[in-house]
């Protein structure tokens, strides 16, 4: 494996109870650069040996500025017996054409230079997300 594969942070489950749905640690989530993408685990590996890149009937990759937010994505894109993820990523937002924000966090049409992935999360196949 690469010397800069991004780190693995483990789910330990949310707090459902008091509303917080967030999977990584309070210093990604309360990093201003720091976004958010929820997916299938399937394709982990092609994003960060290929980047983003947006799906054909898409022109933007999404980024939620909460983690609790891309995770109801990773489990709604993932087929119901596999894996979902939560990448985490680093994007210069500042003085950066091609970035779209919304109240969410961003819509990226220009996905080059590509965002530095820097952590990510497996949601098991066994955890339900309502």
């Amino acid at each position: 494996m690469a010397a800069n594969r991004p780190t693995e942070y483990p789910f330990l489950g949310v707090d459902a109870p008091s509303g917080n749905y967030n999977v990584f640690p309070s210093a990604l989530e309360s990093d201003p650069d720091i976004y958010f993408h929820g997916t299938a685990a399937s394709v982990l590996e092609p994003i960060i040996a290929n980047g983003f890149r947006p799906a054909k009937t898409l022109s933007s990759v999404s980024f939620s500025a909460t983690s609790s937010l891309a995770l109801g994505y990773a489990c709604e894109t993932r087929p119901a017996d596999e894996d979902g993820v939560v990448i985490a990523v680093r994007i210069e937002t500042q003085n950066r054409a091609g970035i779209r924000k919304e109240a969410f966090g961003l819509h990226v049409d220009i996905i080059e230079p590509q965002p530095e992935i820097v952590g990510y999360c497996i949601i098991p196949a066994s955890y339900r997300h309502i």
